[in-house]
């Protein structure tokens, strides 16, 4: 018992010190070495839980996304009295908000223009984080306020071009042209019965995303 308790505990403490270390010096800055070194444990040991510096992010991301899908599913229990419709509008703006969901997007910008690591994303999009947005699309269905036949295709597509064709370190873009996109994508959604992108909700993912690729000095794109 004591053996897998300390096992436990060295991961938690590798994954707390990679995510301080990938905020601070970047991921590609960071080696396994500063991990170890921080951590206070041998590279070795680090390798015993984690074969490459990918596998440690992975599981830095997967951390934080348990954890905003926990924040996201008590929203939805405080909030049980609106209409499907008003329900995926509010989480859709408390994903754009929430600082803690967005902590590690810098760092997280140079693995966007890993193809394979994009397509891992991509499968996370449709495999794990479309069937909760599918869920609150039926209880629109439901109770009318979402008119479509289609709730799980049209979270999935959601998803899909918000996060990986609207993000410009994986299809380069100017502002001008990621807001053409995300203009498309609020009508692509409206026609398909899911009007829930407003303007509000563009303009502040157009600041989100303003921040991480097109602030003064951040020439990734």
């Amino acid at each position: 018992m004591q053996k897998k308790y300390d096992s436990k505990v060295t991961i938690e403490t590798i994954l707390t010190v990679s995510t301080k270390l990938f905020l601070e010096k970047g991921f590609d800055k960071t080696s396994m070495r500063d991990i170890a070194e921080a951590a206070n444990v041998s590279k070795g040991a680090i390798y015993h839980h984690f074969k490459s510096k990918d596998d440690v992010i992975n599981a830095v991301t997967k951390r934080q996304t348990e954890a905003t899908k926990g924040t996201m599913k008590l929203l939805l229990s405080q909030t049980s009295s609106l209409s499907g419709k008003e329900q995926l509008s509010l989480i859709l703006e408390k994903t754009i908000e929430n600082q803690e969901i967005h902590y590690l997007d810098d760092a997280m910008v140079p693995k966007m223009k890993s193809a394979e690591f994009v397509i891992s994303y991509m499968k996370d999009c449709v495999n794990n984080d479309a069937p909760f947005l599918s869920k609150i699309i039926q209880k629109g269905i439901d109770d009318g306020s979402i008119v479509t036949k289609y709730p799980d295709e049209c979270a999935e597509i959601f998803l899909l071009l918000l996060n990986v064709w609207c993000d410009p370190a994986v299809f380069t873009c100017d502002e001008e042209k990621l807001l053409t996109r995300l203009n498309f994508l609020q009508t692509l959604m409206a026609s398909l019965g899911i009007d829930v992108l407003n303007d509000t909700l563009i303009e502040k993912f157009m600041n989100l995303l303003h921040r991480l690729y097109f602030k003064e000095g951040n020439n990734e794109t």
